[in-house]
């Protein structure tokens, strides 16, 4: 393998900058010492005695090796120097605030992957609260995706909501509450007259709910897989809609946090009904994973807020 060496340092035939070699403090004062021409004037403007605006005007003139302001009868008048100086300072502490003063720019759309169950209840208040505090950033929920943690890395989605069995350095996990799991059946379905537990809901079709069913360690999960009954018939169905649709025509039954089965309940013809507490299903629970870029961005921080409020209301 061959070695290629680093491109060689050039170096700038004028001086470095090196902002440590100077009071940039200083610049402020010269600025109302350039606007005001009065010491009096500039330490009432900045709030400081006339003695310390004086000192500061003395360090200046020793920096600049000029007198910056000469008297002239009862006033000052500027120096050439000075002259000269009047429009670069203005421009440097416009730049300045620029720099410190702005937020950064609002997003054009905050993505994020999620379980479509979890995002048919959750996109009316992501949007709500977007439109509120964030007016030009559309809130894009994504359903389906590969490379979640990737894409994460990369800016192209800004929260994940799953599981995910490892993450590489740089991301961050919040585990949410516990949300109690209940199963929806056809109305009359006779599961649920039977009031038949978990372990026993393996005798009838059961649902996976997914384009395709991975066990990779970096794919972000669903967490519903966890709460299907194993060993019985399965069927893999793209979205919670069409697993509703299943539901509503045959006996499969699909176990569901609290929160989405009694929403479904609303939509379809279907029936929640929970089983005996000693054979129970397992309790529903994902985790809030981003990028640790988004750590300290309050709107990023809004939006976690946001989906887990809504959960832990669920796991209440």
């Amino acid at each position: 393998m061959s070695v290629v060496d680093d491109p060689p340092f050039i170096q700038d035939d004028d001086r470095s900058i090196n902002p440590s070699e100077h009071d940039l403090n200083l610049l402020v004062v010269l600025h109302a010492l350039l606007r005001y021409r009065n010491i009096t004037h500039v330490s009432n403007n900045m709030q400081v005695s006339p003695p310390a605006t004086s000192r500061a005007l003395g360090r200046l003139r020793k920096m600049f090796a000029d007198e910056l302001l000469v008297r002239k009868s009862r006033s000052f008048e500027l120096t050439p120097l000075a002259e000269t100086l009047t429009s670069k300072v203005e421009a440097f502490l416009v730049n300045v605030d620029k720099i410190f003063g702005n937020p950064l720019p609002a997003p054009e759309r905050f993505t994020v992957f999620l379980p479509d169950h979890l995002g048919l209840s959750l996109a009316g208040s992501l949007t709500a609260f977007l439109r509120e505090t964030s007016p030009l950033t559309m809130f894009l929920p994504l359903f389906n995706a590969g490379d979640v943690l990737r894409q994460l890395e990369q800016g192209q989605i800004d929260l994940a909501v799953g599981l995910v069995e490892d993450a590489p350095p740089g991301f961050y996990r919040r585990l949410l509450p516990a949300v109690s799991s209940v199963c929806i059946g056809r109305k009359g379905h006779e599961a649920i007259n039977d009031g038949i537990g978990f372990s026993d809901l393996n005798r009838y079709l059961s649902i996976r709910v997914g384009i395709a069913f991975s066990t990779s360690f970096d794919d972000v999960q669903d967490g519903l897989e966890l709460l299907r009954p194993k060993g019985g018939e399965v069927i893999t169905v793209p979205d919670i809609h069409t697993a509703a649709r299943l539901v509503e025509d045959t006996d499969a039954l699909l176990v569901l946090p609290r929160t989405t089965a009694e929403l479904m309940a609303t939509r379809y013809e279907v029936e929640v009904f929970e089983m005996p507490a000693d054979d129970a299903p397992p309790a529903y629970q994902v985790s809030l994973i981003w990028h640790e870029r988004w750590k300290r961005r309050s709107l990023h921080a809004g939006v976690r807020s946001v989906i887990a409020s809504y959960i832990v209301e669920g796991a209440a």
